[in-house]
């Protein structure tokens, strides 16, 4: 009988749900509403920004409701702040070494992507997280981390401070 080890299985399976987000229909991004006022003379939206059908040019339904920008696959704005964080934080932590390692991670695209995933994620559910957890600390490592041009000898201190900061929002979440 074969093992396979959990991480790959891990890896594996977020790999599936990935490409089978691949085949569900894009979402139309928002525009800004600068884009929204200059376009909506050349689209023949009203003044208020409706078009006929009762959409604005941004996409929101004329009574006011919303989706939000969609910045994680798959996810919802009635799904759980905590769960999804905690979820992007847990997908990051797959691509990173144990901690004690930072001095020898390996800084390539994945690790960089994963964290620009959970800005994503503290994009799109930080602001309804618990009050105790650090989200604009959290938020500003990972955006320092994600770029490419970084310099490697502030990665690892950096790298030590977001763990302890994802730890607290882990903390705030209930989760360890």
């Amino acid at each position: 009988m074969t093992r396979t080890p959990l991480r790959t299985a891990l890896v594996v399976s977020a790999l599936a749900v990935g490409l089978s987000a691949c085949q569900s229909p894009s979402p139309r991004p928002s525009a800004s509403p600068a884009a929204v006022s200059s376009a909506s003379t050349a689209s023949g939206t009203t003044a208020s920004g409706t078009t006929a059908s009762g959409t604005t040019a941004s996409g929101t339904t004329a009574s006011g409701t919303t989706s939000g920008a969609v910045y994680v696959t798959g996810a919802k704005a009635g799904d759980d702040p905590c769960t999804r964080v905690v979820s992007a934080i847990g997908y990051l932590e797959l691509s990173l070494l144990p901690a004690g390692q930072e001095d020898t991670q390996h800084w390539d695209g994945d690790v960089r992507g994963r964290f620009g995933y959970l800005r994503g994620a503290l994009a799109m559910y930080g602001p309804h997280l618990p009050a105790s957890a650090p989200v604009a600390t959290v938020d500003g490592l990972a955006e320092t981390l994600s770029r490419a041009d970084t310099a490697g000898s502030r990665r690892t201190e950096l790298l030590r401070r977001y763990r302890k900061a994802s730890a607290a929002v882990l903390s705030a979440c209930g989760r360890s």
